[in-house]
């Protein structure tokens, strides 16, 4: 049999006359079609669509309704119907008709049943040739608006780069780094970095060419507003014919994943240290109570008026201050290994607030001015109150001292989307650039009394809440502390631009 098929085709013959209809019914059933029949013009539109036949055969002189109209009725419920007219000799016009109407083609009568067989096969295997491209192609679209959705929701930057090393593609990450795609794109991926001395594509192209099509490194990138962080880098050779020399570049931020090493390393070193701090403290107190009880007798031994006495109360003085610094130390190493923060929702206003009434209660900062800006509408955040308390009442101590008790102090508080910040600025005598980076650090000091432990309190207070503090000072005219504190619990700094 001619062209046999996985499934039978099925043919709706429509035409009111039954011995022509009951033939092609016949014929066609001996090869290989399944046939329908309709005998008049409102039979056909019914049986078309409760059968949905592969192919029509439509005459176009019927009872009820005419073919034209049966096909307008068809081409309305199904536009790619497959639909050939048929029309008596002479009856081009409505031939012409039918096409524009959206039939296939059209025969004439008398016809070739060997003819219509043919074209049955033609334009059925051609239909569904025309259909299964049509599916493959809206599966396609919609595997590729799924891939495209998915890029854009990713937290890695995702770039695509062509055959010459020059930016293609971008997804939303990317740029949120680097800016918009029309400023990128056709710019070599070596602006990515900011070391000159890093040939970025060649890296990639050679690597990925090398190893399977797969390339993973870790590079100092620089973003779009200046500043750098640490990212993964890992690049994929793009398969397929479209993508010949594209290469897909994966870059993830692990600026979190290294400050997270980094606090590790700090817990580490501050729990080694806690242990020396605490045994050296505590022998150093031990002598501290036997001299100053010692110099404190002599004192009450020697007349008043005396060299003596002067020098006496001097060591007294200075075993005082002693005294004073080794409590410091001991209250510090106490906070490192029993405190345990007790998060809830806190308004930052009332932090604030306590911390001020805590700095400026005793009345010794009473020539400080202080203002306190904080913008409506901002967020609760889950937080220890009195740790809060307690590092903002350091940084407006730190603020005032370093105004020599004269001065003003700006208490500013906005909102980030993923922070609270709060801005602590004063009209001090600043801070040299090469001490920023030292003043967090346990037992740094510039003044003359203390242990230096208060700003390692407060950077310890405010990395326990997801947080960090950024400082831009100027000699001789102040410094601002920023202090960020996340409003997600148990998420790492995200450091924000500008920051």
């Amino acid at each position: 049999m001619e062209g046999q098929t996985t499934r039978k085709w099925k043919i709706l013959f429509a035409d009111d006359n039954r011995e022509l209809n009951d033939a092609m019914r016949q014929i066609f059933g001996e090869h290989g079609f399944d046939v329908v029949q309709a005998f008049d013009g409102d039979e056909a539109f019914e049986v078309y669509c409760s059968e949905r036949p592969d192919l029509v055969f439509l005459d176009y002189l019927m009872p009820k309704m005419d073919g034209v109209d049966v096909l307008e009725e068809i081409m309305a419920v199904d536009p790619h119907a497959l639909v050939v007219f048929i029309t008596g000799e002479g009856s081009e016009d409505t031939a012409v008709q039918a096409m524009k109407a959206g039939a296939k083609d059209y025969v004439t009568k008398p016809f070739s049943i060997q003819y219509l067989i043919h074209i049955a096969r033609k334009f059925i295997r051609e239909h569904e040739l025309v259909m299964e491209n049509a599916r493959l192609r809206e599966k396609a679209e919609s595997y590729r608006d799924s891939l495209v959705t998915i890029t854009e929701t990713m937290g890695e930057a995702v770039i695509t780069i062509d055959a010459q090393g020059r930016i293609q593609f971008m997804n939303l990450m990317a740029k949120k780094l680097w800016g918009p795609s029309e400023e990128m794109q056709g710019k070599p991926v070596d602006v990515l970095v900011p070391d000159p001395n890093v040939n970025l594509y060649a890296e990639i192209k050679e690597s990925t060419g090398a190893q399977e099509g797969h390339y993973q490194n870790e590079y100092t990138f620089r973003k779009a507003d200046g500043g750098i962080f640490l990212g993964l880098l890992s690049a994929s050779s793009l398969k397929g014919a479209g993508g010949m020399g594209d290469i897909v570049l994966v870059i993830r931020d692990l600026t979190d994943i290294e400050m997270m090493r980094r606090q590790v390393i700090n817990a580490e070193k501050l729990a080694s240290l806690g242990k020396v701090v605490e045994g050296v403290a505590h022998e150093i107190r031990n002598s501290l109570t036997s001299l100053g009880g010692f110099s404190r007798r002599l004192s009450r031994s020697v007349d008043e008026n005396s060299a003596e006495k002067v020098y006496v109360d001097y060591i007294i003085e200075d075993v005082k201050r002693l005294e004073s610094m080794i409590l410091d130390i001991e209250e510090y190493v106490n906070y490192t290994k029993i405190h345990r923060p007790n998060y809830a929702p806190t308004h930052i206003e009332d932090v604030i607030e306590n911390a001020l009434i805590k700095t400026f209660g005793s009345g010794k900062f009473s020539q400080v001015t202080y203002t306190v800006n904080i913008a409506p509408g901002i967020e609760d955040i889950y937080a220890d109150h009195d740790f809060l308390v307690e590092a903002f009442w350091h940084l407006f101590v730190n603020a005032c001292e370093s105004m020599d008790g004269k001065g003003t102090l700006k208490v500013d508080v906005t909102s980030h989307p993923n922070y609270v910040i709060v801005d602590v600025i004063d009209t001090g005598k600043g801070i040299p650039s090469s001490e920023i980076k030292e003043i967090f650090n346990p037992f740094y000091t510039s003044k003359a009394r203390g242990a230096g432990l208060g700003l390692s309190k407060v950077y310890m207070i405010i990395e326990e809440h997801g947080g960090f503090i950024t400082v831009n000072s100027v000699v001789n005219e102040g410094t601002r502390m920023r202090v960020f504190l996340s409003k997600r619990r148990g998420h790492g700094p995200v450091i924000p631009k500008g920051a």
